[in-house]
């Protein structure tokens, strides 16, 4: 969106009222909506265009979704969730007071959220933003914002998938390094990778930070104000 209020003598119109608005300038609106999107994206749901998810081991979402929701050793050996019992492992911000999975709790979550989980979750991922930083790049503003995916096992079925690897979370991070990786979830560009990073107590959970980020700039949609 170009901002039309550039350069213009501000009204009670203005969202910039009583200072005028000199420069275009990255504001990040609408990038609080990333982690939202990239969740429901990962639990790949019938989304009324006729599509239904694949059910094959050879995509990476299918995967993902074995290895959050079935404990049991041999999760890809299991069928796919249903788009209901998907559902029911999401913490929804939209939709709080939701129930989640009586047996699982929540295991997906588009926040930085703790409480919800650990109490009957043995496994889950959060996605949620941090650090940004701003830059000028061919006489753009950008915000570089990082995406934070948090994987997060019990240590009782880290090693129950009956994959080579033996680690569920490290099957689950590559499960969504494989959905996401160049793939553009709004902004100018593809969520990229940063690094992978090992979360470990030594004692009940672990798992892995994956660090991506998104090029955000001033020509990204306002959903506030248009």
């Amino acid at each position: 969106m170009n901002d039309v209020w550039i350069d213009r003598e501000p009204t009670h119109d203005s969202p910039y009222w009583p200072f005028r608005k000199v420069g275009a300038a990255d504001t990040s609106a609408g990038m609080e909506q990333i982690p939202y999107i990239i969740v429901k994206y990962l639990m790949d749901l019938p989304d009324g265009t006729g599509y239904e998810p694949p059910s094959d081991n050879r995509y990476p979402r299918a995967r993902l979704k074995k290895l959050l929701y079935w404990d049991c050793p041999l999760p890809l050996d299991k069928p796919l969730p249903t788009p209901e019992q998907t559902k029911a492992m999401m913490f929804d911000p939209e939709n709080p007071d939701r129930p989640p999975d009586a047996e699982r709790g929540y295991r997906f979550f588009p926040q930085n959220m703790t409480q919800q989980a650990m109490s009957k979750s043995k496994s889950l991922v959060r996605v949620y933003l941090g650090d940004a930083s701003g830059m000028l790049s061919r006489d753009a503003f950008i915000t570089r914002q990082d995406v934070m995916f948090d994987v997060i096992v019990n240590v009782s079925i880290e090693s129950n998938t009956g994959m080579t690897a033996s680690s569920r979370a490290y099957d689950i991070v590559q499960a969504i390094r494989e959905a996401t990786a160049g793939v553009n979830f709004g902004g100018i560009g593809a969520l990229t990778f940063r690094r992978l990073t090992k979360i470990d107590d030594e004692k009940n959970f672990l798992g892995y930070k994956i660090y991506c980020y998104i090029d955000w700039c001033e020509g990204a949609p306002n959903p506030y104000f248009s």
